[in-house]
C-alpha cells in the first residue's frame, strides 16, 4: 500500500509538490487552464501514458461549466485520474464530487481518498486507511459520489483522487468521466458552498 503513494510521486508528478493545505484548490474546476498544462492545482496521472487523457473541459460542468474530464480509449486494465494532496487531522470527514460518467462496459469513474501518516504526501508517508466510491448510473448525467470515515491517529494529510478506472475485460473505446464540485469537509475546515 505504501507503494502506491510512492508509485504517485515517482510516476505521475514533474514539476515540484506544493506543500499540502487544509482546503482544496480549485474544487470546481473553474479556474482558467489556458496558460497550464493541466486544471490549475490538480495533478494528473496517466497509466502508462497508453489511451489516456486528462483535460479541463470548459463545455460541462456542475452546477456551472468547468469540469475536468478523464477518459480512455484503449482495452485492458487502467487507472487514469486527477489528485491533490490535502492535510488532514485525525476524526471525521466527509468527501464528495460531482461526476458524469460516459462509459463503456467494465469502465467506472471513483472518488479516492488515501490518508498518510505524515502532514505531507511523500514517498516516505505510510497508508493508514484508503477508502472509494463509484458511480452507480452511467447516462451522463451528473451524481454525487460520498465518502465518509473517520481519519485515525497519527492522520496528517491525504490523497484525493478523481478517477477512470478499466478492468481487463474493457474493450477499445471511448469512455469518459467528469469531475467536478468536489467538497471537503473536516475538522480542519469545512468549505461546502462553492457559487
Amino acid at each position: 500500500m505504501q507503494a502506491l503513494a510512492s508509485l504517485l510521486l515517482a510516476a505521475a508528478w514533474m514539476e515540484p509538490m506544493p506543500p499540502p493545505l487544509a482546503v482544496l484548490r480549485n474544487p470546481d474546476f473553474d479556474t482558467d487552464p489556458v496558460t497550464a498544462p493541466a486544471p490549475t492545482n490538480w495533478r494528473w496521472y496517466l497509466d502508462s501514458g497508453t489511451g489516456g487523457e486528462l483535460v479541463w473541459d470548459a463545455a460541462i460542468g456542475s452546477p456551472v461549466a468547468g469540469s475536468g474530464r478523464v477518459r480512455n480509449f484503449r482495452s485492458g486494465a487502467r487507472e487514469d485520474f486527477w489528485a491533490q494532496c490535502v492535510r488532514l487531522a485525525p476524526g471525521p470527514f466527509t468527501l464528495r464530487a460531482a461526476v458524469s460518467p460516459q462509459l463503456k462496459a467494465n469502465a467506472s469513474c471513483e472518488l479516492r481518498i488515501e490518508v498518510l501518516n505524515q502532514p505531507d504526501c511523500n514517498t516516505t508517508a505510510g497508508l493508514l486507511l484508503t477508502a472509494s466510491v463509484a458511480n452507480t448510473t452511467n447516462n451522463a448525467g451528473f451524481e454525487t459520489l460520498e465518502i465518509t470515515r473517520t481519519a485515525p491517529l497519527r492522520s496528517g494529510a491525504a490523497w484525493v483522487s478523481l478517477i477512470h478506472r478499466q478492468t481487463t475485460a474493457a474493450e477499445p473505446g471511448y469512455s469518459y468521466c467528469h469531475f467536478d464540485h468536489v467538497e471537503w469537509d473536516s475538522q480542519l475546515l469545512f468549505s461546502g458552498s462553492f457559487e
